[in-house]
């Protein structure tokens, strides 16, 4: 499984695996695909997103590597 680093910019992560966006918008956060709040998240990362929108850091990061797992195929790798 991916391992996330909280200090990440949440528009990095969204950019390299869109999918990201789902979850979250699904804990709440605005759409930080467009408009003023993409620019926030090209400045925010993953963990000041977690503490201002009072989500479980460790629970975002799980629920984002689940949904990164569930839709990379596998390499020969892994």
């Amino acid at each position: 499984m991916n391992t996330i680093d909280s200090d990440q910019k949440v528009a990095d992560l969204v950019e390299q695996h869109p999918q990201t966006w789902e979850v979250f918008k699904s804990y709440g956060c605005p759409d930080m695909r467009r408009g003023f709040f993409s620019l926030m998240a090209r400045i925010m990362s993953i963990h000041n997103a977690a503490r201002i929108h009072r989500i479980p850091l460790d629970e975002l990061i799980e629920d984002l590597e689940v949904v990164i797992s569930e839709t990379e195929p596998l390499t020969n790798n892994e």
